[in-house]
């Protein structure tokens, strides 16, 4: 297995997408196994239950996950807790997409599907960011500085840590 880590934002449903794709192996969202289980959107989970109650769903979802291959884009605060940090790498590698935040900002600043922007708003949200950067270092068997690349590169860095051959090269 292969985690897809990072502040929301980063990158992780679009590059992990495209990694399963060049890997011939099955995508999985932590924030979309959470909705179909519960059949709930994550924004009405925090909005009933809270933030503690969603990280005690994703803990779950990380501990059902069976082993296979697969990339798994985990949501922006899962690498917070210390058991989902241990579930991850006794699973798999864990690979952090380390975005820039003003980049992060650009990319989340309107997207109504992200309830912790609402919820803070940009001074919380950066104070968030500030603490969750050791967090996923930490967490991290791979660290991509993804500011500048494209999907297709970032996704050649990750295949190059992994040391695993893009389809159809050679060297």
């Amino acid at each position: 297995m292969i985690f897809l880590i990072g502040f929301m934002g980063s990158g992780k449903t679009t590059v992990g997408k495209k990694l399963a794709e060049e890997l011939h192996c099955r995508y999985a969202d932590t924030d979309e196994l959470i909705e179909n289980k519960y059949n709930m959107e994550v924004k009405e989970i925090f909005a009933l239950y809270g933030e503690s109650k969603f990280r005690e769903m994703e803990t779950e979802t990380l501990k059902e996950l069976e082993e296979e291959e697969m990339v798994i884009m985990t949501g922006g605060g899962s690498a917070g807790k210390k058991i989902n940090r241990d579930l991850m790498k006794e699973k798999g590698k864990v690979i952090w997409l380390d975005c820039p935040f003003e980049e992060l900002l650009m990319r989340i600043a309107s997207d109504p599907k992200r309830p912790l922007v609402k919820q803070k708003g940009l001074e919380g949200i950066k104070k968030l960011f500030t603490e969750r950067e050791p967090v996923y270092y930490s967490a991290a068997d791979y660290v991509i500085k993804t500011s500048g690349l494209t999907i297709d590169e970032i996704v050649k860095e990750i295949l190059s840590c992994l040391k695993i051959k893009p389809p159809g090269e050679t060297r």
